[in-house]
């Protein structure tokens, strides 16, 4: 038992160590004054035959950059398909759900070119409309600055850590359309300047936050059992001075991705628990589906 306790320990420690490592270099989407011309391709994705991007569509006209097209993909259409019709030498793509606002299309533009990035995926800034946005949404945020040091994503070539998050994803033209693709890549946060409205069910959040773990069951059964019982069980088996250091690391975690996501500290603080058990069925729900969908493919 000591040393399950002591494992939990130490991964409260890494955790926090990488939520202040995000936290200190605030790896969000800048503002750039240099302005480009290079043409880009905007693919927005349907994810059901009733959805409207009229919303998205203004604010894609609303942006101070004018060297665009807008391809509408189809829940029903492949992406290979919609690509196909696309001229510009960049590649955006936005979920019909998400809101640009001005200076997007060029900051990425300028990003991409000054790191010569083959992909730079941006998380965006979220809106709660009620308590179940508010006890969901937020967890594949809190996930991923918890793991992910977003600063070094760009020295890896793996594509899996860009496409944690596939809301707002800015490609170069030529290296997406490459089939053996390995390019350069970053994870930033959007600063504002995409938003999304998230109206989505318990299996599609559940498929999102998997794919945090590169759809691993060992390392999501092992990241439960380390963020959701082992607190659990140290609050059982320790005199509340102990659990001092443990929970206070939680806190200032919990605070820090708040703020670097725009989001209520208070709030997140205060439905932190509730939120983690949000975590577990979420999960335990995704890895339910993953292992049902590998068994239909067997038969």
């Amino acid at each position: 038992m000591i040393t399950f306790v002591y494992a939990v320990l130490v991964f409260i420690v890494l955790r926090f160590s990488v939520t202040l490592f995000n936290f200190l270099s605030n790896p969000k989407l800048g503002y750039y004054g240099k302005h480009f011309t290079d043409k880009v391709s905007v693919i927005i994705s349907l994810s059901d035959k009733n959805d409207d991007p009229s919303s998205l569509i203004a604010s894609i006209n609303a942006q101070d950059y004018t060297n665009v097209e807008v391809v509408v993909k189809k829940h029903s259409e492949t992406t290979e398909k919609a690509v196909a019709k696309t001229t510009g030498g960049f590649i955006l793509f936005l979920d019909v759900n998400t809101i640009i606002n001005k200076g997007l299309i060029n900051n990425l533009i300028c990003r991409a070119k000054v790191f010569d990035l083959d992909l730079l995926s941006i998380v965006p800034n979220r809106r709660f409309s009620g308590l179940f946005s508010r006890l969901v949404y937020p967890l594949s945020d809190f996930i991923l600055l918890n793991l992910l040091p977003l600063r070094l994503v760009r020295l890896s070539t793996q594509q899996i850590f860009a496409t944690t998050n596939t809301g707002c994803m800015f490609f170069k033209a030529s290296s997406y359309k490459t089939s053996d693709w390995h390019g350069k890549t970053e994870v930033l946060l959007a600063n504002k300047f995409v938003y999304i409205d998230e109206k989505v069910g318990f299996d599609k959040v559940s498929s999102q936050l998997l794919l945090t773990f590169g759809n691993n069951i060992f390392a999501v059964l092992i990241y439960l059992v380390l963020v959701i019982a082992g607190p659990i069980i140290v609050l059982i088996n320790f005199e509340p001075v102990f659990l001092v250091l443990p929970f206070g690391l939680i806190f200032l975690s919990r605070v820090m991705i708040s703020f670097l996501t725009t989001q209520n500290p208070f709030i997140n603080v205060l439905l932190h628990p509730i939120q983690m058990i949000m975590l577990l069925g979420l999960l335990l729900k995704g890895l339910w589906i993953k292992v049902l969908t590998s068994v239909k493919h067997k038969i």
